[in-house]
């Protein structure tokens, strides 16, 4: 049964399947949340399952969707189909929507380069540092990069960055700014998390990598932002990625508009999986020059994500991961929050 009168619908939680409750959200809009509020891939999986079953069978009228972390809003057109009619067709998709152990994702891989410890996010630290907040415990050695070592317990900058390479990230979500992705590690051995600045900064390069929390951005843009920063890639905006994403609709409708494939020009999709290389800060330079002269392809390569095989490797590192989540936070309690 609905909760309030926010809530349209309300599917119970079973062992397969997190509870599902559909809000009003506008006029043109439902969201649909899964299970509690909590940091579980797991979660962001269910919302990517309707989704692509929104995909493979679209509902006449739904002009989008939006994925979140464990929600997705739909926006539809209120001409062509009413939010009842709506509610059932949503519900009976994320019915229909295939259990985690046998799902199987659109995903692609990406690889990026990137520069740790660079010159434009030590400026940013710097402007912080003159007309916000000289002395926040994030800023004091300079760079964001020595307060994350500490926070989560690593011995040195070198063990911090050789398992942020380590890992593979998923793209939950794309927000916040245009094209700005929003990802999470699939390796439960990282743990990696970091608080936020306080306040935020005014100022952040384009291309400056960042986490806060257990949640890892790139910046697409120069913009303000309340992430720890420790590197910076490539660009994220550019006209040559539309060939990487023909045959890929963001509306969730199933449908591609050969225009507005045409337009797309940020990198990063929902359900990515992205890993990262290490360069110099020259070499870093020298890559960013070669996509703007438009010599640059990007490393991208499309391949399905068995959310299956995710699950096994994460019940078998579960122990292990037990025992890294204790030391990261046993760290975290030693050291000044911002």
């Amino acid at each position: 049964m609905p909760s309030s009168r926010t809530v349209l619908h309300a599917l119970p939680g079973g062992l397969s399947r997190p509870a599902v409750q559909v809000r009003q959200a506008g006029n043109h809009q439902i969201l649909v949340e899964y299970g509690d509020m909590e940091v579980d891939l797991r979660l962001n999986f269910r919302v990517h399952a309707l989704r692509q079953a929104l995909v493979t069978d679209p509902v006449d009228g739904v002009i989008d969707t939006a994925p979140g972390f464990r929600s997705m809003m739909v926006t539809f057109d209120p001409d062509r189909i009413s939010r009842t009619r709506l509610l059932q067709e949503v519900i009976a998709r994320e019915r229909s929507a295939p259990d985690l152990e046998s799902l199987v994702l659109p995903s692609r891989t990406v690889t990026l380069p990137i520069a740790f410890d660079d010159e434009m996010t030590r400026e940013a630290v710097k402007y912080y540092r003159i007309t916000t907040r000289n002395d926040a415990p994030n800023v004091r050695d300079g760079d964001n990069i020595d307060y994350i070592v500490r926070y989560n317990g690593f011995p040195s900058r070198e063990e911090f960055f050789a398992r942020f390479l380590a890992t593979t990230w998923w793209n939950a979500f794309i927000g916040y700014f245009p094209g700005l992705p929003s990802l999470f590690s699939m390796d439960p051995l990282t743990q990696i998390s970091a608080p936020k600045y306080n306040p935020a900064r005014m100022w952040t390069a384009e291309g400056a990598v960042g986490i806060g929390g257990p949640c890892v951005v790139l910046y697409p843009v120069e913009a303000p932002g309340s992430y720890q920063l420790f590197g910076r890639t490539l660009p994220l905006w550019n006209r040559n990625f539309a060939g990487n994403s023909a045959g890929n609709s963001d509306s969730g409708t199933g449908e591609t508009a050969p225009a507005a494939v045409a337009a797309r020009s940020n990198l990063f999709q929902v359900g990515d999986r992205v890993t990262f290389t290490r360069v110099t800060e020259k070499e870093l330079l020298t890559l960013r020059l070669r996509v703007f002269e438009g010599s640059y392809e990007y490393q991208i390569a499309d391949d399905d994500f068995v959310v299956a095989e995710y699950l096994d490797e994460i019940a078998r590192l579960a122990p292990k991961a037990a025992a890294i989540v204790a030391e990261r936070q046993l760290a975290a309690s030693r050291v000044e929050v911002p």
